[in-house]
């Protein structure tokens, strides 16, 4: 299968997303994250979501590998150009992190 990706502009700021995104996304979080900066992702729906200044990116996973795959790129990603990636925020909702840890991603979670 193939990993599907959109892209959009919508100004403002990502505080938008922080608020407005269903309850079953995580907050990736960086050294880097500001009012124009952010990405979250869903591993119920194998969907990430970044925000940088207006554009706006949807990564759709077909598969747990994709989305492991694009979870791993993106961590590669801040590695790379200097970010810290700190980890995955499910935040507080009861059974946020079972999908997380049923892909074998528990690791990344704080």
């Amino acid at each position: 299968m193939a990993v599907s990706i959109e892209r959009e502009h919508a100004p403002g700021d990502r505080y938008r997303y922080d608020h407005g995104l269903p309850a079953d996304f995580a907050q990736l979080d960086t050294s880097e994250d500001a009012s124009y900066y952010g990405n979250w992702a869903s591993a119920q729906r194998r969907v990430l979501f970044s925000y940088c200044e207006g554009d706006c990116t949807t990564t759709v996973c077909a598969t747990d590998e994709e989305f492991k795959a694009e979870i791993q790129k993106f961590t590669d990603f801040c590695d790379r150009i200097g970010y810290r990636f700190f980890g995955v925020d499910p935040g507080l909702k009861p059974g946020a992190k079972k999908p997380w840890e049923a892909m074998g991603l528990a690791h990344l979670l704080h």
